[in-house]
């Protein structure tokens, strides 16, 4: 359960409590604190605190030495009844204008039953539905809640689907592990700075070619993203460097970088600036 102390006062007040003291503080309360967390309220924004620490940081602060390691970047596990107070929240916010102050009194209140029978039984004598229409509106309510925790369940169970298929992609095997590793070196430029697997289309292209290829494709890129796209040599070079993970000598992919820029109607050099040249332009 969660309480409230009165900002302007310092009234201890319970969730259903605090609306009426609003009318009837001499101080005017004009936001109310958890007792718990200290956070400021303003206005209806309080019933949304439906949960605060848990009751072993609360009244047992001299030996509680907080969560366990692995568990400080996990979020707090919810109780059944916590979770139902925080449905009945985020129903109170989606609810139709018919049944809309209804809920944002429910929501005032603590321990709401779970069970369809009881949750009758509790609104209607809470909320003092003595009227006519007061079945037909504990319907509604009851059906907009249901479907709130239909939709909220849906939710949860993608979030874990998706987490549960980001997992599956990253290998925890250390075979499979060093197999996507291997792959992934095989990729990359060998100490001479050849690729050591050659790229799909081009069996028939040697090493140098298949660099050659990959060079002028990442230094159009670079020059393509550059301001007036224009860069001096060398700023380019590190580019194309960083985007092949160049692990050859710099003066070979130097000497590739010229050898494109020769062949290379699009790419022109003035001095140590190279820029890309689009006749469409």
């Amino acid at each position: 359960m969660v309480f409230f102390s009165c900002d302007g006062c310092g009234e201890m007040l319970k969730k259903n409590q605090v609306d009426a003291h609003v009318y009837k503080c001499r101080s005017g309360c004009e936001s109310v604190s958890c007792v718990d967390c200290s956070v400021s309220f303003y206005g209806d924004d309080y019933r949304t605190h439906t949960t605060c620490i848990s009751e072993a940081e609360r009244y047992e602060k001299t030996v509680y030495r907080g969560p366990k390691k692995g568990e400080a970047n996990k979020s707090k596990k919810l109780t059944p009844q916590e979770a139902w107070m925080q449905i009945i929240s985020i129903a109170a916010e989606s609810a139709p204008s018919s049944i809309r102050q209804n809920m944002i009194q429910l929501a005032a209140l603590d321990n709401v039953p779970r069970k369809e029978k009881q949750f009758r039984n509790f609104t209607t004598n809470s909320l003092r539905l003595r009227h006519r229409e007061a079945g037909a509106i504990v319907d509604a309510m009851w059906k907009h809640l249901s479907k709130v925790r239909e939709d909220e369940k849906k939710k949860k169970e993608g979030q874990q689907s998706g987490e549960a298929t980001e997992s599956n992609t990253t290998p925890n095997n250390p075979v499979e592990k060093q197999k996507s590793e291997e792959k992934i070196m095989a990729e990359t430029p060998d100490h001479s700075g050849r690729l050591t697997n050659k790229p799909k289309n081009c069996d028939a292209l040697s090493g140098e070619k298949a660099s050659s290829k990959l060079v002028k494709k990442a230094m159009k890129k670079a020059l393509k993203k550059a301001p007036k796209r224009k860069m001096k040599l060398k700023e380019l070079r590190k580019e194309v460097q960083v985007h092949l993970v160049w692990k050859g000598d710099k003066k070979d992919l130097e000497n590739i970088i010229m050898k494109q820029i020769t062949a290379n109607k699009k790419i022109k050099k003035e001095g140590k600036t190279i820029m890309f040249v689009d006749d469409s332009m």
